[in-house]
């Protein structure tokens, strides 16, 4: 083969392979740029996914631990209700044996066990009867004052006639004027104190005591100037000889729940 033949070989050789370089260049650079875009894309939506997932991995966790805390919160609350509650408990009974220790008279510790609902403005039931002491007609006091006299007797409870009861009259006196009445309940409303003439000079605040007055030394309820009442308000009404003395007793038969019973 001679040079010309060689040469006519090698250079249409030449151009294809230079031609093939120049096109093969921009193919193979599309083709990463292509895989870049592609691989970014296809990444993004894995990360994406990986994100999402863990959003609500965190949110489950959150509200878990959420409703563990309200649980917890709860469970803070009622222990805190029944502390106090125990802590009320707790005063209450300082304040009765400070009582019981300071009152010159004996008295017999009892706690209220029951209230019928339909007489349970009228009436209450105690834990003591006659096994521990518990006479009959004996009177039923707190620290702030009178509450009932016992009314029925059994050997381990007792019936207690509250001062709001209506239908029940007890004899006391003015504490500033010793000036006598008689108390007479009408729960809900506030009690009144009857056969206070118009002449008397009653007055609102003054102290409604026990009379001390006893039909015998056996049946003697109260001891003399223990505390009932105190007046909130005096007025006249013309279809009535006497004054109109309304009253407040001065324990709340609602909420007590200790209360002692006179010897």
């Amino acid at each position: 083969m001679d040079l010309k033949s060689v040469r006519s070989l090698i250079i249409p050789g030449l151009i294809t392979l230079a031609l093939l370089w120049v096109f093969n260049r921009p193919i193979s650079a599309f083709g990463l740029l292509t895989y870049k875009i592609t691989g970014a894309f296809v990444n993004n939506i894995y990360e994406n996914i990986k994100s999402t997932q863990q959003e609500a991995a965190d949110l489950m966790a959150a509200q878990t631990r959420a409703r563990k805390l309200e649980k917890e919160n709860r469970d803070l609350i009622i222990e805190k209700t029944k502390l106090e509650a125990a802590l009320g408990d707790l005063d209450r009974l300082e304040s009765g044996l400070q009582f019981k220790k300071n009152f010159p008279y004996k008295t017999i510790a009892s706690r209220i066990i029951g209230r019928s609902p339909s007489t349970w403005h009228k009436q209450v039931i105690i834990d003591k009867g006659s096994s521990q002491g518990i006479k009959l007609g004996r009177g039923v006091v707190t620290e702030k004052g009178v509450i009932g006299q016992i009314q029925k007797v059994s050997p381990f409870s007792s019936v207690v006639q509250l001062i709001y009861n209506p239908d029940w009259r007890m004899g006391v006196k003015i504490a500033r004027l010793d000036q006598y009445g008689v108390l007479s309940g009408n729960y809900p409303e506030h009690a009144f104190l009857q056969f206070i003439t118009v002449d008397s000079d009653v007055q609102v605040g003054d102290d409604i005591v026990t009379s001390g007055i006893c039909i015998d030394t056996d049946n003697c309820p109260y001891p003399e100037n223990f505390p009932v009442a105190k007046v909130i308000s005096v007025s006249k009404d013309p279809n009535v000889v006497d004054l109109v003395v309304k009253v407040e007793f001065g324990e709340d038969l609602t909420s007590v729940k200790e209360v002692f019973v006179l010897e």
